[in-house]
């Protein structure tokens, strides 16, 4: 008969094949925090639900990226808001990703944020979406990506 394993954070039963980690439940809620630093991490049943990000209208993201049209919001999620912008210094429309301000607040996020953004910004492939730039400007980390038109990777799928 097999061992039951049990999730490392919150003792659901995983498979016997499951990896040394916690269950897909608790590593949704961990977010960006890795496994290695989950010493903070603390799962809770009855934590209520977090209020709803609603991402910033245009005219205040403006105010934040005056080298930037704000022409729309493309979407929002988990990590922040996309918009589709123009780029006045050359002329070009880009992706502009923020992100949100309770990811941001992490101790180690700017070191991670940094660290990825430079990993992201090597990769040159055509599937791959390019990162041009990536900063801070006041309290909102951001990205500048190639913009891609289309459907997006919920709809494809």
């Amino acid at each position: 008969m097999a061992d039951t394993r049990t999730c490392p954070a919150c003792g659901a039963e995983l498979t016997t094949d499951a990896p040394d980690a916690p269950c897909p439940a608790c590593l949704m809620k961990l977010g960006l925090e890795s496994w290695e630093n989950r010493a903070s991490f603390q799962p809770t049943v009855d934590s209520p639900p977090k209020a709803k990000f609603q991402p910033p209208p245009a005219a205040e993201l403006a105010a934040h990226f005056p080298q930037f049209d704000v022409l729309e919001l493309i979407g929002h999620g988990g990590m922040g808001a996309v918009y589709k912008v123009r780029q006045k210094s050359l002329d070009r429309i880009v992706a502009l990703k923020i992100i949100k301000a309770d990811i941001a607040a992490d101790s180690g996020f700017a070191e991670r944020f940094e660290r990825e953004a430079k990993a992201l910004a090597k990769l040159n492939h055509a599937n791959i979406v390019g990162v041009y730039d990536f900063g801070k400007s006041a309290d909102v980390y951001y990205f500048v990506m190639e913009f891609v038109d289309g459907v997006n990777l919920r709809q494809l799928l």
